[in-house]
């Protein structure tokens, strides 16, 4: 391998390594939003056990709508970390592709929009989820009256 070969193969390495870097963000932001659902749930439910049947109903679309957040932002982190792992792949090929005489262009491409294409929905998922987050929002004041 030449030191020109391998300095062309860590420089197509470097934006990879930026989206991984990117999505990571995303990730740790993601987790914490679950760590606050997952907070909220355990909450509402202690309260709903604690109210007599007639006054549940407020109680239980809020639950319901912190379920659909949760699996939302499971959605949006199993797609974040399948683009990390996706790019992961990019950077092993491309690495593997220039000790090894394989031809890892098309692959690499398409392992790479995959990536991004991941990135981009889960991005949209977060998106959804803010929005039934400010429905959330709408519940709990609803429900607790000042």
């Amino acid at each position: 391998m030449n030191p020109t070969g391998l300095l062309a193969v860590i420089q197509a390495a470097i934006a990879p390594l930026v989206l991984i870097s990117g999505v990571g963000l995303l990730l740790l932001t993601l987790s914490g939003r679950l760590g606050r659902i997952v907070d909220r749930t355990r909450l509402v439910a202690a309260e709903l056990k604690a109210v007599p049947l007639r006054d549940r109903d407020g109680l239980l679309h809020q639950l319901n709508v912190l379920r659909h957040r949760a699996r939302l932002v499971r959605l949006a982190l199993t797609l974040s970390a399948t683009a990390v792992a996706l790019v992961g792949l990019v950077i092993t090929l491309l690495f593997l592709g220039q000790i090894f005489p394989w031809h890892v262009t098309l692959v690499c491409t398409v392992l790479f929009v995959a990536a991004l294409l991941c990135v981009v929905v889960a991005m949209f998922v977060f998106v959804r989820e803010l929005t039934e987050s400010l429905v959330a929002l709408e519940l709990s004041i609803e429900d607790h009256p000042r």
